[in-house]
């Protein structure tokens, strides 16, 4: 099966949409109002679909399934009968920042990260499974792109200081985002490989029904959430609908490539 590619679809819906409001145009306004809501309705579908599927199954309790694998309304986790039982499925994503007080320091940044991790895991008592993707970038196109911004930021930074009265609030984070990148210029030349990374944790709740297994899986992510959020100073969030639907797909084909990657997550 060839699948059209999402940019033709979207511009082939967008121009059956156009000439839909045209002839709903033509027919009288009350027509081509209600053409205007379904069209703003598709384009949010188009444009955040990922959002809005969950929330309209939730509303009118529409439950999704693929082929073993059941999508509960709202589609928060993802539940599979095994024998007389249920068990449930939730994904969470962690983003990491770096931080900025040790961001030019490699040996103490990996202590650091290292500790904080160690402390993390050894405070989540329920059984988790926690996922790495990893892809390296082209490295020559990354420090080309690097070079050039930390350019860009000091052309700007010289141009308004070069002004009558120059503004020093937009001096002062230019200078900073000047820093970041040159940051990341000693970095790369120090021999660190820029990478694309994606860390997702798996967490399973089992039940005698669907609703106790889903309840325990979310009780326990409530946990781990807190748990990685405090120790790692990290941003935990949800993934649900199509996001929790790809981590189940990763358990057994990877993307193939950076870009596939990049693509998915991006």
């Amino acid at each position: 099966m060839v699948m059209m590619p999402k940019l033709y679809m979207t511009a082939a819906v967008v121009l059956l949409m156009l000439i839909a409001l045209f002839i709903s145009f033509q027919a009288g306004l009350i027509f081509f109002i209600i053409g205007l809501l379904l069209a703003a309705v598709v384009g949010g579908f188009l444009y955040a679909g990922y959002v809005l599927t969950p929330i309209l199954t939730k509303i009118m309790k529409i439950t999704f399934t693929k082929g073993e694998y059941i999508f509960p309304p709202g589609q928060e986790v993802i539940i599979k009968k095994t024998g007389n039982k249920f068990i449930a499925a939730k994904y969470l994503l962690v983003n990491i920042p770096e931080r900025e007080e040790i961001a030019g320091k490699a040996e103490e940044r990996s202590e650091v990260y290292l500790r904080d991790f160690e402390t993390a895991l050894g405070a989540i008592t329920s059984p988790i499974k926690l996922n790495m993707l990893l892809s390296t970038k082209d490295v020559g196109a990354y420090r080309e792109g690097i070079q050039a911004k930390t350019y860009e930021f000091s052309l700007r930074i010289k141009r308004e200081m070069e002004k009558a009265e120059p503004d020093v609030i937009k001096i002062d984070k230019w200078q900073k985002e000047k820093e970041n990148y040159e940051n990341l210029l000693r970095r790369l030349a120090s021999g660190v490989k820029p990478l694309a990374a994606v860390m997702y944790v798996m967490t399973v709740g089992k039940g005698i029904t669907m609703d106790e297994a889903r309840d325990k899986a979310n009780n326990q992510a409530k946990e781990i959430k807190a748990v990685l959020s405090n120790n790692l100073n990290a941003e935990v969030v949800d993934l649900i609908g199509e996001d929790a639907e790809m981590c189940l797909d990763w358990e057994r084909v990877i993307p193939a490539s950076y870009n596939d990657l990049v693509e998915r997550t991006g």
